[in-house]
């Protein structure tokens, strides 16, 4: 017995060693304060509380204004820094300038307002002294020459045209500057004989593709582009003369805002055609908040782009935000809350979650999980398997979500991070509202969400674990109760046994031992985001390619249904969707990050899409769907970039009430939590309307399940009543499209 005692005291102090050691080299290893520090702010910065909601008119509607900046922005100025229509800028502002390439930013105060500039010797090598701040991360315009290496299977920048003897060598001239104090590219395929004042036209082939990219982002960042990488992405395009444009205003790892996304769009297309001429189309390309975009302006302002190449797309973000929202708070209800062994099966957690989960699945954070959990005397917490929540959505709903939790907060001088809501609700506090404490109204909310329903009703989930869940799943606090994220040193947390991958100290959850509460959203932001062209009501009347790898058996955010949804809406708004085509392609294995793209079939997509926008111009006096051409279909490809089906019914399913079609049946998709909870494919409900326990029952909610029994139960769960969602687009969306104009692709 003592040999137990002493071999169990020795074990303790072991793990407590190793964790006072751990603690230690957990800080040695936090952040330091880059070279790029945000200061402080500009003495005119203030937070509104009590901000009122958008109410306006909805984008689509309103005239924007004449530009007021005179283009092209001059070589070796600044472009503009406010913009045009999008409200004012917000700050602080973080410059990303020296992190692509592209040098410290000028000096536009000096009040230690933004980022410190410094002084430079002959060889432009940084000095100590400060020469002033920042605060707008304006760069000097400019252009430089680059030319593929096909040994670094790249692009490399030209030091000197002259030191090339053959004049067929192929050249991409680059411009760089600064347009809404963002970074933009234009890339333009020329000769030898270009000049950076004089422009030479004979290598592009009078078209442009407008690059979009995605993330998520929380705004008050500049953002980096790696030029190399961008030419290297399109150099299939470039080759065939197509000019290039790209801004990481329009990246949404940057902001979420699409005002703004759209403002910056215009200037830097208004750019482009002041110094090159007009194009013949612009064709959108881009991927998740990329595509997101391209739905967006699409809807919102047509004319920014004549086609659209979505790639891994969503309808929009806001919508999407309902179920990632939802994923920590199920999972933690799964690896800890729950004491039901059948959760321990991954694949059961699609039964409520509806995206796909896979037992023995490398899961993304399961060792830092199981970690933590082990310095904490908590065995339990290694996951044998893995989800999209886990895989996809874990990270970006907290960024998302938490005011107080910023990646880059290392970045940031202590004084002015404390005064920002870093949360998407704080950077939309424009459109959203704020709170009387000054946080940016939040729209999502899970009141009379039903977890699970579907699978209630289907027979594959029991009536006490209905129940159980629904008691015990909680919601998120109030954002001005919520603390930061235990992501270590993500988050700056010294501590990794402190280490939350669900954030479940932002959560209402009480251990069930009593109904958890439930979150409740603000009204008048759900409105906003509808009326302000948030969310994509399926206005779109241009030729689109929605095109992807499949990745649901990945478990990638990027899930397939989003495709069917964006269809569904635009079905529902346009009296037809003949004009989305849906391309989705096998991925093979062993891809690098930069060849990823690269290997779906954009040319493809390009060919085709050129030959459409090219009978548009020819017969201005047909629609865009007479104008389609016979070869464009729904299909699929495998790996190989082969063509495994396209006839018109090759996406049928149950998605569309229609027997499986040939692609659907070789790339099944998955669904998500909110349609698993009584949802419909039009997944455009923000808020959903509620009916009583005792109404659900007898209108039939249920369908054959007798809830009778257990309806005190489900009014203690549900005290404000469960949610009820129709077949139909959601009404906001109803209410706006009868109110919008030209809206047909038959117009």
């Amino acid at each position: 017995m003592k040999k137990i005692i002493f071999s169990v005291l020795v074990l303790l102090i072991c793990v407590t060693s190793l964790g006072v050691i751990n603690d230690r080299l957990e800080h040695a290893f936090l952040p330091k304060p880059s070279d790029v520090y945000v200061l402080g702010l500009p003495k005119e910065f203030s937070i509104e509380a009590s901000a009122s909601s958008y109410q306006g008119p909805h984008p689509r509607e309103i005239q924007r204004p004449d530009e007021t900046y005179s283009f092209p922005i001059k070589y070796g100025s600044t472009g503009p820094a406010q913009p045009l229509f999008a409200g004012k800028n917000d700050y602080p502002f973080l410059c990303s300038g020296e992190r692509s390439g592209l040098g410290q930013p000028v000096v536009d105060n000096q009040n230690k307002v933004g980022v410190s500039v410094y002084g430079v010797d002959k060889a432009m090598n940084k000095q100590k002294q400060v020469i002033g701040y920042s605060k707008d991360c304006g760069l000097l315009t400019n252009v430089e020459y680059y030319i593929k290496d096909s040994e670094l299977n790249g692009f490399v920048k030209v030091e000197e045209k002259s030191q090339f003897k053959n004049t067929e060598s192929k050249f991409i001239r680059v411009e760089t500057g600064t347009i809404n104090r963002f970074i933009y590219v234009l890339a333009v395929p020329v000769s030898i004989t270009d000049m950076p004042d004089k422009f030479n036209h004979d290598k592009w082939n009078n078209r442009l593709i407008y690059r979009f990219k995605g993330g998520v982002g929380v705004g008050r960042q500049q953002g980096t582009v790696n030029i190399s990488k961008l030419l290297y992405e399109h150099n299939q395009q470039l080759e065939q003369g197509y000019a290039l444009a790209f801004s990481t205003g329009t990246q949404t790892s940057n902001h979420y805002d699409i005002w703004l996304s759209e403002d910056t769009a215009l200037r830097v297309k208004k750019q482009f055609e002041s110094r090159y001429g007009k194009p013949l189309y612009t064709i959108g390309m881009g991927g998740s908040g990329g595509a997101i975009q391209q739905y967006l302006l699409a809807q919102n302002h047509p004319g920014i782009i004549d086609a659209a190449i979505p790639l891994y797309s969503y309808p929009d973000m806001v919508t999407q935000v309902n179920y990632a929202l939802d994923c920590e708070l199920l999972e933690y209800y799964f690896d800890v809350t729950s004491d039901d062994s059948m959760w321990g099966t991954w694949a059961n957690r699609t039964l409520i979650e509806g995206s796909n989960a896979i037992d023995g699945m490398k899961n993304r954070y399961g060792k830092l999980q199981g970690y933590s959990g082990l310095l904490s005397g908590d065995f339990s917490l290694m996951p044998s398997g893995a989800s999209e929540c886990t895989n996809g959505w874990r990270g970006p709903s907290q960024h998302i979500n938490n005011p107080v939790f910023y990646s880059m907060y290392h970045a940031i001088s202590p004084e002015t991070y404390g005064q920002i809501d870093w949360s998407h609700w704080g950077d939309l506090s424009h459109i959203y509202g704020t709170d009387e404490s000054g946080f940016g109204n939040r729209f999502w909310n899970n009141e009379g969400v039903q977890y699970g329903l579907s699978s209630l009703l289907n027979g594959s989930l029991s009536v006490r674990n209905f129940l159980t869940i629904n008691k015990q799943v909680g919601g998120w606090k109030p954002v001005a109760e919520m603390t930061n994220e235990r992501f270590w040193h993500i988050s700056g947390d010294e501590s990794f046994r402190n280490l939350s991958v669900w954030s479940h100290h932002n959560m209402t959850h009480n251990g069930g031992a009593n109904p958890a509460s439930r979150t409740k959203g603000n009204k008048a932001a759900v409105k906003a985001a509808y009326q302000s062209g948030l969310v994509f009501l399926g206005v779109a009347n241009i030729p689109i390619i929605d095109l992807r790898h499949y990745l649901d058996h990945k478990l990638d955010m990027h899930h397939s249904i989003a495709s069917f949804t964006s269809r569904k809406r635009i079905e529902a708004a346009m009296g037809t969707s003949e004009h989305q085509l849906i391309w989705m392609s096998e991925k093979g294995e062993g891809l690098s990050r930069k060849d990823v793209i690269k290997s779906l079939p954009i040319d493809d997509a390009l060919r085709l899409l050129d030959q459409w926008l090219i009978n548009i111009k020819e017969h201005p006096n047909l629609t865009v769907i007479q104008n389609k051409p016979q070869s464009a279909n729904d299909r699929c490809y495998d790996q190989f970039s082969n063509i495994i089906d396209n006839q018109v019914n090759t996406w049928d399913g149950a998605w569309n009430n229609q027997p499986l079609g040939v692609c659907q049946k070789r790339l099944p998709h998955y669904s998500h939590s909110r349609m698993v909870a009584g949802g419909n494919i039009y997944d455009d409900t923000l808020e959903c309307n509620r009916i009583s326990v005792d109404q659900a029952i007898k209108d039939g909610v249920y369908e054959g399940v007798d809830m009778k029994p257990y309806s005190a139960e489900l009014d203690s769960i549900f005290p404000d009543g469960v949610c009820l969602v129709g077949d139909e687009p959601n009404e906001y969306v109803h209410a706006l499209l009868d109110s919008l104009k030209d809206r047909s692709v038959y117009q």
